[in-house]
């Protein structure tokens, strides 16, 4: 399975996100979360979750706050030691996901930081 990240190619933080951590790894393969792509990707998933979520697909399918340690845990560097480590408390993942909801609906707030940010 390739390992694909689906992203809001019309969110100006999330394409900062992608080409940074493009820039980082060639592990993920990121495309736009429009429905044709989606399709044409020939993951089998409900097109109307990436439009709602980042979603990361390894070796199994990971969405929202999950998808983004996931994401970071093969950047390479200490984040991706850290992300791992959050990975390993299962019983946190409620907590990045309440995180990961209350970013994605203020980001627009934080897209002024995309001029300070490597992207």
């Amino acid at each position: 399975m390739d390992k694909i990240v689906f992203y809001d190619h019309n969110c100006k933080i999330c394409t900062c996100f992608a080409v940074s951590m493009n820039k980082r790894t060639n592990y993920w393969n990121f495309l736009p979360n429009d429905e044709q792509t989606i399709l044409n990707s020939g993951i089998k998933i409900d097109v109307s979750i990436p439009k709602n979520k980042i979603v990361c697909i390894d070796t199994e399918i990971f969405f929202g706050g999950i998808a983004i340690l996931k994401i970071f845990s093969e950047s390479g560097n200490r984040l991706s030691i850290f992300s791992k480590f959050l990975l390993r408390l299962k019983p946190f993942y409620f907590f990045y996901n309440i995180g990961y909801l209350l970013f994605s609906k203020n980001r627009s707030k934080f897209a002024f930081l995309t001029k300070y940010l490597d992207c």
